[in-house]
């Protein structure tokens, strides 16, 4: 008996020190996703789950226990190879919410959100278990949102706020076209538009997305029908509109000229291939007083856009936002991000993706 005993011993001594070993070792690495290679196509998204080095901080940095991180359609592009300067091998994502789990003891415990302008695409973004970011680059995020929900709202809403309120410098009653209003970054629009006090008017495509726009509250029209400037302009009492939010390059570009008020402002956040070339008047233009003002969000880097979010978190606390939705089928966990990946480029009818990491 004793014998065995001391066998028993020996071999529970060796397990345990294995497993402590590892465990310790383990404690310094985390899982991330991974692109090694651009896809021709969405079929080809993949998207591997690897495992890194934990980061390592500095003085004035904190660590961020990421819980979820909404997929953005400039994602999906990046991993099949839109962006030239993307590298390889890197982590994905530019969106997050999470936790602070060491960094200034002001900071830890605090839940956190954030979007990094060319993260993902130039350098490492955030689709990892744990991410560092220096203190001037956090925002704690709204206490009125669940983490989750937090961690879609980032870019959509950045793009929006920043369009509107930053750039085109809305103020109150004046009247701003969203076009496609039901995506995400229109639906933020419009409700920026509602916490500032403008008069808003969606542009929408089909019967369908009249009716669902309608359904919300919001003054629709349908970008199919003929005659689309008189059709904005019936919308805005027979008046000219001061901002128009236009995603579609120059699909419209004429309606939109002819329905700009002086000193109006257009805002151009999207023009893909076979739809960037525009014609305007510069004579009309400059006797108007017109802006045409290009966004690119990949020129806010996490700390510009930390400042952007403290100030849109006023807005969600005070129910003054609304969140942009997360179905339960449209979250995924890190092992389906391929897929993830692939619904938000085949369309997922304007709902937000969502990986959730914990």
């Amino acid at each position: 008996m004793y014998f065995i005993a001391s066998i028993d011993i020996s071999k529970l001594v060796a397990y345990c020190y294995y497993n402590i070993n590892y465990f310790i070792t383990r404690a310094h690495f985390m899982k991330t996703l991974s692109v090694n290679t651009h896809a021709k196509d969405a079929a080809g998204i993949k998207l591997i789950l690897a495992e890194r080095e934990k980061p390592n901080l500095n003085k004035n940095e904190c660590l961020i226990k990421v819980i979820s991180s909404g997929v953005n359609p400039s994602d999906v592009l990046a991993v099949m190879g839109y962006f030239k300067h993307a590298v390889l091998p890197r982590i994905p994502g530019r969106d997050f919410s999470g936790i602070v789990i060491e960094g200034p003891s002001n900071l830890v415990g605090k839940q956190v959100w954030g979007t990094g302008g060319a993260a993902g695409i130039s350098f490492d973004g955030v689709q990892a278990e744990y991410i560092k970011l220096s203190v001037a680059e956090i925002s704690e995020s709204p206490s009125t949102l669940d983490p989750i929900i937090a961690g879609a709202q980032p870019l959509p809403y950045i793009t929006a706020y920043y369009s509107l309120v930053k750039r085109a410098h809305i103020v109150a009653n004046e009247t701003i076209l969203v076009v496609g209003a039901l995506g995400q970054v229109g639906s933020a629009a419009m409700s920026v538009c509602r916490w500032k006090k403008c008069n808003s008017i969606a542009l929408v495509r089909g019967i369908k997305e009249v009716a669902k726009a309608s359904s919300q509250g919001w003054n629709a029209i349908n970008s199919e029908d003929n005659n689309l400037s008189e059709k904005i302009l019936e919308a805005n009492n027979g008046r000219p509109v001061q901002v128009i939010l236009n995603s579609v390059g120059n699909i419209y570009w004429q309606d939109f000229i002819n329905v700009l008020a002086e000193f109006g402002r257009i805002v151009i956040i999207s023009a893909r291939e076979n739809v960037r070339e525009a014609n305007i008047n510069l004579f009309n233009l400059y006797r108007a007083n017109q802006d045409i003002i290009g966004v690119n969000t990949v020129s806010l880097d996490f700390n510009a856009n930390a400042k952007l979010l403290n100030e849109l978190k006023i807005g969600f606390e005070e129910n003054k936002l609304t969140p942009l939705a997360v179905e339960q089928s449209m979250i995924y966990t890190p092992e389906q991000a391929s897929q993830a990946y692939r619904e938000v480029i085949q369309g997922s009818s304007g709902k937000r993706v969502v990986i959730k990491f914990i």
